[in-house]
């Protein structure tokens, strides 16, 4: 008998979309996330923590613009809670790794000004970068994600092959 196995494509965080306003040009690399096929007993073997999880992954954002201004950026996709986004077989963090303005690397708050909790983006939260005390402007923004999909134990027993998938976009204002 042959161990159920568990297929996650891409779509976990289905970057694959990402939108901004007609101003500026918007590229997301990889578009797509595909975390493969795994068998229940393989990812059991690789959790590290209390949930099971595919593992990370890193997406790079990259959003141009014909004149300098502030590049506010969210991630939107359902809700699971106030850190997590949700897809079909568990939860997802999206973790800012590193973002550059015109080349020069700048921090990123909330667009209240607050920092970000463990660079953590939240369900509903718009981001900027930040420069200094201010917001900074610029026409080329590059930004490194970190993405970390959690599986729930139940979507982990599966009888036979299963395909999850969730969908979400990064919105560029």
């Amino acid at each position: 008998m042959k161990p159920p196995i568990i297929a996650v494509l891409a779509a976990c965080l289905a970057c694959a979309s990402a939108w901004a306003n007609d101003a500026c040009e918007v590229d997301l690399s990889p578009a797509t996330l595909d975390y493969g096929a795994i068998t229940r007993s393989e990812l059991l073997r690789s959790a590290s923590g209390p949930s099971e999880g595919f593992g990370r992954r890193n997406v790079h954002l990259r959003v141009h613009c014909p004149q300098a201004r502030p590049i506010k950026w969210s991630f939107v996709a359902p809700a699971a809670d106030s850190r997590r986004y949700r897809w079909e077989a568990g939860t997802l963090q999206v973790r800012i790794v590193a973002a550059r303005l015109d080349g020069v690397a700048v921090q990123w708050r909330l667009e209240n000004g607050q920092p970000l909790e463990a660079n953590l983006l939240s369900p509903g939260a718009r981001v900027v970068p930040w420069s200094g005390a201010a917001v900074a402007q610029g026409r080329y923004l590059q930004v490194e994600f970190e993405i970390d999909a959690q599986v729930e134990d139940a979507s982990s027993r599966v009888a036979d092959l299963r395909r999850f998938e969730g969908n979400g976009a990064f919105q560029i204002d």
